[in-house]
């Protein structure tokens, strides 16, 4: 799930969290998916920023990857590109 959620981000950035749930099918506010969304923060793959639409009613938070999480996914595809030729 931390793959598909580093993945997702960087093709998406500033995504929403319902935006990165939906596009790795799961429901938003699952419990394993938030701890999980959380944890990579926490461990500075990710960061959040706050973002507020009072017109709409909305505070919600805008998701990207930081250095060390855009290093992770080229790290990760380096290693199935190295599986899949030898």
């Amino acid at each position: 799930m931390e793959k598909k959620i580093l993945e997702t981000i960087g093709a998406m950035p500033g995504c929403r969290q319902r935006e990165i749930a939906s596009a790795i099918g799961v429901w938003q506010c699952n419990a394993i998916f938030m701890r999980r969304l959380y944890d990579l923060e926490n461990l500075g793959f990710i960061y959040s920023e706050s973002y507020s639409d009072p017109a709409n009613m909305e505070h919600f938070y805008k998701w990207y990857l930081t250095d060390k999480g855009k290093c992770a996914i080229m790290n990760t595809e380096n290693r199935e590109g190295d599986f899949a030729n030898g």
